[in-house]
């Protein structure tokens, strides 16, 4: 068996992988994010404590800039 990567842009894996998944003698269709790589799990306790001392931290002007902000949600 043989594997073959390719790099598709968002907009267009749903497509692509309808194409793949119809084309003949392709055995399976594996969809994988690199993004997805560096998530970190969480239960929804962990999760909702995050947003609670959010909230705390905005109550008592501890907020950071927009693009930490950002760069921590990603790793969720």
């Amino acid at each position: 068996m043989i594997q073959v990567k390719m790099e598709v842009l968002p907009e267009q894996i749903d497509s692509v992988v309808a194409l793949l998944q119809n084309t003949p003698g392709v055995q399976a269709v594996h969809v994988e994010d690199p993004d997805d790589v560096q998530l970190k799990p969480m239960t929804a306790t962990d999760f909702y404590k995050r947003i609670n001392a959010s909230n705390l931290a905005q109550k008592e002007n501890r907020i950071f800039s927009q693009e930490a902000l950002e760069k921590e949600v990603q790793s969720w």
